[in-house]
């Protein structure tokens, strides 16, 4: 692992791709290299029924603020725990004792890391992200157990800039990005806590 984060796997998965396990995490990392063997030997690769990533949020650990591998895959590890806001705060404050003050993007990546285990355990499994607003669609069966008009009232302390519609059975939940000076995740986090303690 070690090896593979320091030169990357070479031609395996195209051109040359030192560092590449940074970009796309340990865990994917290792799971397409897994794939690829697979197939270059003839064997079947079996369906992914792993959860994707729901979001795009940068994920890479900068060399300025951790330069050694080995070291940045405990990191990625350790991030990939996180499930609350204790885990969250707990690595945030062994990051900083190790290595110094921790970086916007790498809070951000700590909380998207938080956010994906919140939307799994709520079943949620579609969400659009553009450029200009965010919306994630509650699906059927836990769209209709809410008390929609409690969660419009309880949100609004969240973040009064959110936005409801119920469609198709389902509500959906926008944010229009320009209208936040914060990351939409500062938003999301807590709304899907707010909804996992509705249920």
């Amino acid at each position: 692992m070690r090896d593979l984060s320091i030169r990357g796997a070479g031609d395996i998965l195209g051109s040359e791709q030192a560092g590449f396990v940074d970009s796309v995490g340990i865990n994917l990392y290792m799971q397409m290299i897994e794939e690829e063997m697979l197939r270059l030997k003839g064997e079947e690769v079996p369906k992914d029924e792993s959860p994707t990533a729901l979001i795009n949020v940068s994920t890479h650990i900068s060399d300025d603020y951790i330069s050694d591998d080995e070291i940045k895959i405990e990191i990625h590890n350790k991030i990939n725990e996180i499930d609350s806001e204790e885990k969250l705060n707990e690595v945030k404050e062994e990051l900083e004792d190790r290595f110094g003050k921790v970086s916007e993007d790498i809070i951000i990546y700590m909380y998207e890391e938080w956010f994906e285990k919140l939307a799994n355990s709520l079943n949620i499994k579609r969400i659009t992200q553009t450029k200009n607003f965010i919306e994630l669609e509650l699906p059927e069966e836990l769209s209709n157990n809410l008390k929609a008009d409690k969660l419009f009232l309880e949100s609004y302390n969240i973040n009064s800039n959110l936005k409801f519609k119920y469609q198709n059975k389902r509500i959906k939940i926008s944010l229009m990005l320009k209208q936040n000076d914060k990351h939409f995740l500062y938003t999301f986090v807590p709304l899907l806590e707010l909804i996992k303690s509705e249920i």
